[in-house]
C-alpha cells in the first residue's frame, strides 16, 4: 500500500473532490467546488436549488459552428465504511491509497469512483486546451439515492443532442462501450407489528463476515445476503421465538454484510442448545455460499427478560415475510445465461413499535421488474403490510444505428486494435433521465478499467484513469 501522490490533471482533480464529503443530499460543497473553478477559468455556469451544475465552454478554434457535445458524471457517492471504521462521511476526506497493483482505493471506505472518475474527467476537460466541439459539461446532485438531481434539472439549459455519460466503472477491459442499460424500482415495505407481554429471555445475535458486492453484481454464484441469513436462522430455531428488533444493511443498492437481531425465547430453553442450533445453521449456510469461502460469524449474548415483544403471530408473519422475498438473481436469460432480473433486500430497520424493509429490483426490461413487484405486492398482501413502490430508473433502449456509437467503436478499434465491446449496465443510469427530458439524445458511456463499486473493495485502475481521461479527448477531437 502507497500514499496517493496525484501527477495528472485529472488525479488532481480526482484528489481534490476526495477531499471533499459528498453523500447523497450533502452534494452542497462540491457543487460549489465546481462552480469555483468554471469561475476561475471564466467559464459560464449554472447552478440550481438542488446542486446541479451546468459549465458551457466555448468550441476549439476553428469548430465553433459545430454542434455541442454533453459531458455528464454525477457528483454525489455511495457511502459505505467497513465494520468497526469510525469514518464520518459528513466531514472526514477519503483516505485515498494505490496497492499492489496500481489501483486506486479508499482505506475502510468505498473509493467514490462512481463517479468520481466523471467528475474528474470533466473538471479536466474544463481546463484543459484541446480539440473539441462547444461543450456543456453537466454535474448532477443525488445519482446514488434515485437520480433526483437529473430528474430536477432544467433541460432548457441543455441544447446538445449529443451526450458521452461517464458513469459505468465496472468492466475489466478499455475497449468497452456500454450501450443499454436496466431499469429499477425501489420498494418500501413498512408496518406496525401487534405488541404483546412477554416474560422470555433475550438472545441478542449479531451476524458478520459476509464479503461485500455491489448489487449489480448479484449474479451466480449467490453472495448471500445478511438479512435473509439471519431470518433463516431465527427460523430454524425449534423454539417459540419472538421478535423485538432486528436491523441489518446500510442502503438499498448495498448487498448487507451485517445483521443484527434481538429476540426473545421461552425460560425453559438451555442456553447453549439454542446457541449449537444457530451455529449449526450457520455453518450449512457457509458451505451453501461459495463452498464455504465467506467468513461468516455469530455473535451471541443473553441479557436477562424482557417485558414487551412482537406477538408470536406477528413475528411468524415478519420472518415468512423476509423469508419469501425474492432476494439476488430473480431471473436468468435461456440464451446465455447472464442475469436479466434481481432484487436486493438492502435494509431493514424493525423493533417493537413499527418495521421498514427497504429493497431494489434491477431488471433487463419493464416486464421482468413488474413480475418482481407482483410477488412482492402479492406477498405484502398475505402478510398485511404496506408496500410503496417507487421508481428509481427507466431503461435505456439499444441504438445500433447511432452515430456516436459508431464514432466510438472506430475510434476503439483504432486504438486497441479489437473491436468494442458492447455492454449493458444491470443498475439504473441518470441518462434514462435525459432521455425522458431529451427524446432525439444520442448517447455512449465508458469508462476505466475497475470495480465493486457500492463497496468498501471498491478500485479503479491508476494508469487505465489516466489512460481513458485520453480516450475521451481523442474522441471530442473526431466527432
Amino acid at each position: 500500500m502507497a500514499e496517493f501522490i496525484p501527477s495528472t490533471l485529472v488525479e488532481k482533480y480526482f484528489a481534490a473532490i476526495s477531499a471533499i464529503p459528498r453523500p447523497s443530499e450533502h452534494e452542497k460543497a462540491v457543487s460549489d467546488y465546481v462552480v469555483s473553478i468554471a469561475q476561475d477559468l471564466g467559464l459560464p455556469c449554472t447552478q440550481d436549488s438542488l446542486g446541479n451544475v451546468v459549465v458551457y465552454k466555448a468550441a476549439s478554434p476553428g469548430r465553433e459552428a459545430e454542434v455541442p457535445v454533453m459531458l455528464q458524471a454525477h457528483l454525489d457517492m455511495v457511502t459505505v465504511s467497513a465494520p468497526g471504521s469510525s469514518h464520518n462521511f459528513l466531514r472526514d476526506p477519503l483516505q485515498l491509497f494505490v496497492d499492489e497493483k496500481g489501483n486506486l482505493r479508499a482505506k475502510d471506505t468505498t473509493l467514490g469512483a462512481d463517479d468520481g472518475y466523471g467528475t474528474a474527467y470533466l473538471l479536466a476537460a474544463m481546463t484543459e486546451q484541446f480539440s473539441h466541439p462547444p461543450l456543456e459539461c453537466v454535474f448532477t446532485v443525488q445519482e446514488e439515492n434515485g437520480c433526483y438531481g437529473a430528474q430536477g434539472l432544467d433541460a432548457s439549459l441543455i441544447s446538445s443532442r449529443r451526450m458521452i455519460g461517464l458513469d459505468t466503472l465496472g468492466q475489466n477491459i478499455e475497449n468497452t462501450c456500454c450501450v443499454s442499460c436496466y431499469c429499477s424500482d425501489r420498494l418500501i415495505i413498512s408496518g406496525e407489528p401487534e405488541i404483546a407481554e412477554d416474560d422470555g429471555k433475550l438472545l441478542c445475535i449479531h451476524l458478520s463476515g459476509l464479503q461485500p458486492v455491489r448489487t449489480g453484481a448479484l449474479v451466480h454464484p449467490e453472495q448471500g445476503n445478511a438479512i435473509k441469513i439471519m431470518t433463516r436462522l431465527l427460523k430454524k430455531l425449534p423454539f417459540p421465538v419472538r421478535l423485538c428488533l432486528m436491523k441489518g444493511g446500510e442502503a438499498e443498492n448495498y448487498n448487507p454484510v451485517e445483521c443484527d437481531a434481538v429476540i426473545s425465547l421461552p425460560g425453559e430453553v438451555i442456553e447453549e442448545e439454542a446457541e449449537n442450533k444457530l451455529r449449526t445453521e450457520l455453518k450449512t449456510i457457509d458451505n451453501e455460499i461459495n463452498q464455504g469461502t465467506q467468513d461468516l460469524q455469530l455473535t451471541m449474548r443473553w441479557e436477562g427478560k424482557t417485558q414487551l415483544s412482537i406477538s408470536h403471530y406477528d413475528t411468524k408473519i415478519l420472518l415468512n415475510l423476509l423469508d419469501l422475498l425474492p432476494s439476488g438473481t430473480c431471473e436468468i436469460s435461456p440464451k446465455d445465461g447472464s442475469m436479466i432480473a434481481t432484487n436486493n433486500i438492502g435494509l431493514i430497520d424493525l423493533n417493537v413499535e413499527n418495521f421498514r424493509i427497504v429493497m431494489s429490483d434491477r431488471a433487463k426490461d419493464p416486464g421482468c421488474l413488474d413480475g418482481i413487484n407482483r410477488r412482492v405486492t402479492e406477498l405484502c398482501e398475505m402478510s398485511g403490510c404496506s408496500l410503496s413502490i417507487e421508481n428509481r430508473y427507466l431503461p435505456w433502449v439499444y441504438r445500433p444505428d447511432s452515430p456516436l456509437l459508431q464514432a466510438t467503436a472506430a475510434l476503439m478499434k483504432e486504438q486497441w486494435g479489437e473491436d468494442m465491446v458492447e455492454n449493458i449496465c444491470p443498475g439504473g443510469l441518470e441518462l434514462c433521465d435525459f432521455l425522458v427530458k431529451i427524446p432525439d439524445l444520442d448517447c455512449v458511456m465508458f469508462a476505466p478499467i475497475g470495480g465493486e463499486c457500492h463497496s468498501t473493495s471498491e478500485w479503479m485502475d491508476r494508469a487505465s484513469f489516466n489512460r481513458m481521461y485520453g480516450f475521451l479527448k481523442d474522441l471530442l477531437a473526431k466527432i
